[in-house]
């Protein structure tokens, strides 16, 4: 076994390196999985471009989303074998805490991360990662074989999505949704409405993305630097009384404040894109009130065993086309790149390939 191993590591904003570091040792209960590819994803960018408020040590390992093959298991493990092809979800709630006994482990405070220093996830731009006995334990799941890696490593993100539709029962057969942001967030959310039976009309700013919003199925594209006034764009196309539903996904103050003044009266919003930290909006409380407005901001700070089960369910059915949303594909050295592209707009999704299975 090799003692060390190509890594992205994170030392502060703007600062990302490949470099070579020791490959992660395996926990009783735990194992070590080779990647077999990572994923980009706007969280990783947002960190790169700007920190975190709770970030572990620097330098440490960067990226979340991977999937791989279990190359050692740590004693106790009888669940899972070496060779097998399997997705980790990028932490593992306690059971034990206050949210975990109200059902809602989304929120769990005590839950176990992926190895960067157990208070976020960290260590997909890498050769292997180590998972923790409580993940390989609660929330590690086999793949099927036609699901690539690349697909699989965006099961976190789709997930996230899921759980943001499902508090939404409002969705239903025939209603119109408008989802603001053309990122791989409000691309995964026109497909999960679309499964509902909803009318999807897809908000965004850049021409091939609204192009694959088109391929995956919204029933009409807002080019937003092509309109005055966005929200009249909007009901110019769906009509009154208005979209039932209106998603944000761009984590823009502006866009969270658009969206609210977007619905009809007795609508549903769901403000789901992070905004900075610090950030503040103005709300028309008579908009809100009278309208009898439902707001919702259901952020996910981890995703249960189940939500990532159903979320892998989706990928490998074909529901939601993972590889519609991989638009470019790096080996690991290029790391950096990737990310820098992400950030650049220059693709919806980067497939970060380490050296062994750069040729597969």
């Amino acid at each position: 076994m090799r003692q060390t191993m190509l890594a992205a590591m994170y030392y502060g904003p703007m600062d990302l390196r490949v470099e070579e570091v020791p490959v992660p040792p395996v926990e009783d209960g735990g194992l070590l999985l080779k990647i077999g590819a990572a994923t980009t994803c706007g969280t990783d960018v947002k960190i790169f471009k700007r920190g975190y408020p709770e970030l572990p040590t620097l330098p440490m390992p960067f990226g979340h989303e991977c999937a791989g093959v279990v190359a050692t298991v740590g004693r106790g493990v009888d669940d899972f074998q070496v060779g097998e092809r399997v997705v980790a979800g990028v932490a593992s709630p306690c059971g034990r805490c206050y949210w975990c006994k109200r059902s809602q482990p989304v929120f769990c405070i005590d839950r176990t991360y992926l190895i960067a220093g157990g208070k976020m996830a960290g260590g997909a731009y890498a050769e292997y990662i180590a998972v923790p006995a409580a993940i390989a334990r609660n929330n590690l799941h086999r793949l099927p074989d036609h699901l690539s890696f690349g697909e699989a490593a965006m099961v976190e993100p789709l997930a996230c999505a899921l759980f943001g539709v499902e508090e939404l029962p409002e969705i239903r057969v025939g209603d119109t949704v408008v989802v603001n942001g053309d990122g791989p967030l409000g691309l995964y959310f026109l497909r999960l409405a679309k499964l509902r039976g909803a009318s999807v009309v897809l908000c965004g700013s850049i021409a091939f993305r609204l192009e694959k919003a088109r391929k995956l199925g919204a029933d009409a594209t807002v080019d937003i630097r092509s309109v005055d006034d966005q929200i009249r764009a909007v009901y110019d196309i769906i009509g009154q009384p208005g979209p039932d539903v209106v998603i944000e996904a761009t984590g823009i103050p502006e866009v969270w404040e658009l969206s609210v003044n977007m619905a009809r009266r007795g609508g549903t919003v769901m403000l789901f894109g992070g905004c900075k930290g610090g950030s503040t909006v103005t709300l028309d409380t008579r908009k809100i009130h009278y309208d009898c407005l439902t707001i919702k901001s259901p952020s996910v700070y981890l995703q249960p065993p189940d939500l990532l089960r159903r979320s892998l369910k989706l990928l490998a059915s074909g529901d939601v086309p993972g590889r519609e949303f991989i638009t470019g594909r790096l080996p690991l050295a290029e790391a950096v790149q990737a990310v820098k592209k992400h950030m650049n707009y220059e693709g919806l999704k980067f497939e970060i390939v380490p050296p062994d299975f750069w040729s597969a």
